[in-house]
């Protein structure tokens, strides 16, 4: 009897370990990470004014593959009193050689600074979305009340 127990604990063990949750637990761990910064050496940050010189994006492998396509998408979600709403800004790609890959990405200020409002980066590995990136560019304006 304790034979054809162990048996059937085995073979349910053996069937179950194939189950999708159990791949798809292994497949969620994320291709890249990224950060967004005012400059190559500062520090993370989501918050840009309106006359910063360029922005950039530094990103990281987990799990890339050699040959994968990088690529970043910049978009102005909502900027200013126009009705511009999602609207690609430009895009830029590199090319994965190891897994742990890096690279950076940058975005220079248009003619007469950057339009306040919301934005985003997105990052592609081939044509998976990988990371987002939600970013806002403040106006240079501070109002004192007294």
């Amino acid at each position: 009897m304790r034979s054809t127990f162990s048996l059937v604990a085995v073979a349910f063990i053996a069937v179950h370990a194939g189950l999708p949750g159990a791949a798809a637990q292994s497949t969620d761990k994320k291709l890249l990470h990224a950060t967004l910064a005012r400059d190559r050496n500062g520090e993370p940050t989501t918050t840009f004014r309106s006359d910063s010189a360029k922005i950039y994006t530094f990103w990281k492998g987990n799990t890339l593959k050699a040959g994968d396509k990088i690529r970043a998408v910049w978009i102005a979600e909502g900027i200013g009193y126009t009705a511009l709403k999602d609207a690609k800004i430009t895009e830029a790609s590199a090319t994965a050689y190891k897994p742990d890959d890096d690279g950076s990405f940058a975005l220079a200020r248009p003619k007469g600074g950057w339009p306040a409002g919301k934005y985003r980066l997105e990052l592609y590995v081939g044509d998976r979305l990988a990371e987002t990136l939600k970013f806002t560019i403040d106006s240079d304006v501070t109002v004192e009340v007294r």
